[in-house]
């Protein structure tokens, strides 16, 4: 079972990611603000971030750059909607600030915990090869 920090403004997206993760045994805390990431992160382990970029305060690309600039080393899946001439651009700067992977609004559930799921099985790869 992981830890998954949710960050996402969107109601309907907050929604699919519970339906994505409603049978994964996974722990899920949801946020609606970049700010409030930074504090939870500060405040206990988690496996795996999913970030919204754009949000009303502190966007997920300050997100991403705050959290691997303080040296947190948690998986990052971005989503992101909004004009599709932007989309591109923005998910390469995040993916160039230290996102692992993205995923595009619209998405399916089953799409969403694919992503998470193979993140988090690379993330467990990475520590075992650590300990080894």
């Amino acid at each position: 079972m992981a830890r998954i920090l949710i960050c996402e403004d969107d109601e309907l997206y907050r929604q699919l990611a519970e339906v994505a993760f409603a049978s994964s045994g996974h722990e899920l805390e949801f946020l609606d603000s970049g700010y409030a990431v930074m504090k939870t992160l500060a405040s206990g382990h988690y496996d795996l971030l999913i970030t919204d970029i754009v949000m009303p305060d502190k966007d997920g690309l300050e997100v991403i750059r705050e959290m691997r600039g303080q040296g947190y080393d948690v998986p990052v899946l971005v989503m992101s909607g909004g004009m599709s001439s932007l989309k591109a651009p923005i998910l390469a700067a995040a993916q160039a600030l230290g996102a692992n992977e993205v995923i595009t609004k619209p998405f399916r559930p089953p799409a969403l915990r694919e992503q998470a799921e193979a993140l988090l099985k690379a993330a467990q790869a990475r520590r075992l090869g650590q300990t080894a």
